[in-house]
């Protein structure tokens, strides 16, 4: 029995879930989650080491956006402190505020960096794009006033990033800010298994067949399957060719930020779309890249902290957007490459 089985093994429910609605899929993953350990914030982390405060942004269409900004409590570099914009997870349709609360406490309090966690819409209620429109439009507030508002400085670091759909929406809003201009310019990536091009979408470009198989090789996978990619497209209600979801199909990857840093999980079905983006950034944009590949895992296991690579990978992140925020100027040459973590 492979590590896979044996992790699903422990979680039958879980094999379930292409036989259930999304609502009945969220109770499952929901009654799972009752009998698992639940991540604590570290004793470093305290309300002493970093201020919190919820404020909402008006969107494009009016909306008022809610955002909650996390601001270190230590003096900020001679440079300037970078800003990181989050994106949580959820599949387009589930997550808010809170989802990523203990992770954005944490990495302001280690990396001494700002951070903008945007409470995007979601669907079905809130249909594409009014999710990835949020998250452009908190991103460009940012550029234009998170200095002040956050006591940061974009101009030493401005970074995006997210976690699945969030993943997707950094995804995009790296060609979108490219495309606009955006001052300052957007640095740097955190890319935790992303979405890249949805698999409706796969036959317009025959020239990656041979690149894009965990698709099919991980199509039955616990926590994230083919099927689930399909019904997620539906109701999200994105035509699977528009590149503001499958940012794959842009024709240029030229001048896209200069550092990502990526999470891949080995059984993910998502997983050569991640590394093939990768590939793109660094052969177009010259993007130096760190990778973390959690071999033998599936898609968001770090929600189960009996195993030992989900009891590190919050410190993997921390260790990833380190990488990123670091001065422009700073020699990471040691720590570009991809290593592989596991059980």
């Amino acid at each position: 029995m492979d590590k896979e089985r044996q992790f699903v093994s422990q979680y039958p429910q879980l094999g379930d879930l292409d036989k259930v609605g999304i609502v009945e899929r969220r109770r499952i993953f929901g009654e799972v989650e009752a009998t698992i350990p639940q991540r604590q914030l570290p004793s470093d982390v305290n309300d002493s080491t970093v201020s919190v405060k919820e404020f909402t942004i008006r969107g494009r269409d009016g909306y008022d956006i809610p955002v909650r900004g996390y601001i270190p409590a230590a003096s900020a570099p001679e440079a300037g402190r970078p800003l990181l914009i989050y994106l949580h997870a959820g599949g387009f349709l589930f997550g808010d505020l809170e989802s990523g609360d203990l992770n954005c406490r944490v990495l302001a309090t280690r990396l001494n960096i700002s951070i903008l966690n945007v409470g995007y819409r979601l669907a079905p209620e809130w249909l594409f794009p009014h999710g990835v429109n949020d998250s452009y439009d908190a991103t460009e507030w940012a550029a234009a006033n998170a200095g002040e508002a956050l006591n940061c400085s974009p101009t030493a670091g401005f970074l995006v990033g997210g976690i699945s759909a969030g993943a997707n929406f950094a995804g995009v809003i790296a060609y979108t800010a490219r495309d606009a201009g955006l001052s300052p310019p957007i640095t740097g990536l955190w890319i935790s298994i992303p979405v890249c091009i949805m698999p409706q979408a796969y036959d317009l470009v025959p020239q990656w067949k041979d690149q894009l198989l965990s698709l099919e090789q991980n199509a039955e996978n616990p926590l994230l399957t083919r099927k689930s990619l399909t019904d997620i497209q539906d109701l999200y209600g994105s035509p699977p060719g528009d590149v503001r979801i499958s940012f794959l199909l842009n024709e240029n990857h030229k001048n896209l930020p200069v550092r990502a840093y990526f999470q891949i999980c080995g059984r993910d079905p998502l997983r050569d779309e991640a590394f093939l983006w990768q590939k793109l950034l660094e052969k177009h944009s010259g993007t130096k890249y760190k990778i973390h590949l959690y071999s033998g895992l599936p898609h968001g296991f770090w929600r189960f902290l009996q195993l030992k690579a989900s009891q590190e990978w919050l410190d993997d992140v921390v260790e990833g957007i380190g990488f990123l925020s670091a001065p422009q100027d700073a020699d990471t040459s040691s720590e570009i490459g991809l290593k592989v973590k596991g059980l």
